[in-house]
């Protein structure tokens, strides 16, 4: 049946079982967890590259807000949810970094948003050269990253060196030039400071 009609196959149930929303409904008896028809609906279930699907890349923030109200408000206001709204197809939207049926907890090391992992899931995007080039975005930040201190820690073990959202952020990123932004100028020295107590303006315009 699932090769005849197109249907997902085992293998996507047992993800989702093992999932962190799986694991909410089976392990922890957690009744508003999501469930198939949460995402999917039930009597107008359509493919997911049909508009008016719930599971349309367009329709993928709403449909996770609904029961992440907070986490969609930030991302929203953000760059990725700004150009997604906007149409810009490579923005990011929850599944890219999060997976769908294979979602886990932010401490699982398997997980995609893991701390160790974070660098490896958004330079899926921004080391693309066509990205980069179209949207004039800086280049060989994962290289560049991963030669730096905070790089090569997490790399041997120390989950707690920064990552691109411990500066950056992650639901709410905004550009560097918006004065929100924990990597505005103007922000630097209390966003370095959360690692760095006592960080100073001299301490943020030193190479990272």
């Amino acid at each position: 049946i699932e090769e005849k009609y197109g249907l997902p196959d085992q293998k996507v149930m047992e993800a989702y079982r093992e999932s962190v929303h799986g694991r909410a409904l089976k392990k922890s008896g957690l009744l508003g967890t999501a469930v198939c028809t949460d995402c999917h609906g039930n009597h107008t279930i359509l493919a997911g590259d049909k508009p008016r699907s719930a599971t349309h890349r367009q329709n993928i923030p709403t449909l996770c807000g609904k029961c992440h109200p907070g986490i969609l408000e930030g991302f929203e206001k953000s760059v990725h949810g700004k150009g997604m709204r906007a149409g810009i197809a490579e923005s990011p939207v929850c599944t890219d970094c999060h997976g769908e049926h294979t979602i886990t907890k932010i401490t699982d090391p398997q997980s995609t948003v893991y701390s160790k992992n974070i660098p490896r899931t958004c330079s899926a995007c921004h080391e693309q050269e066509a990205i980069s080039s179209r949207y004039a975005l800086p280049k060989k930040r994962f290289s560049t990253y991963m030669d730096s201190f905070h790089g090569i820690a997490l790399e041997y073990g120390m989950t707690k060196a920064a990552n691109c959202a411990s500066c950056h952020g992650f639901h709410d990123i905004l550009p560097s030039t918006d004065p929100a932004s924990p990597t505005h100028k103007a922000n630097l020295a209390k966003t370095c400071g959360k690692c760095h107590p006592k960080a100073g303006e001299n301490f943020a315009k030193g190479y990272v």
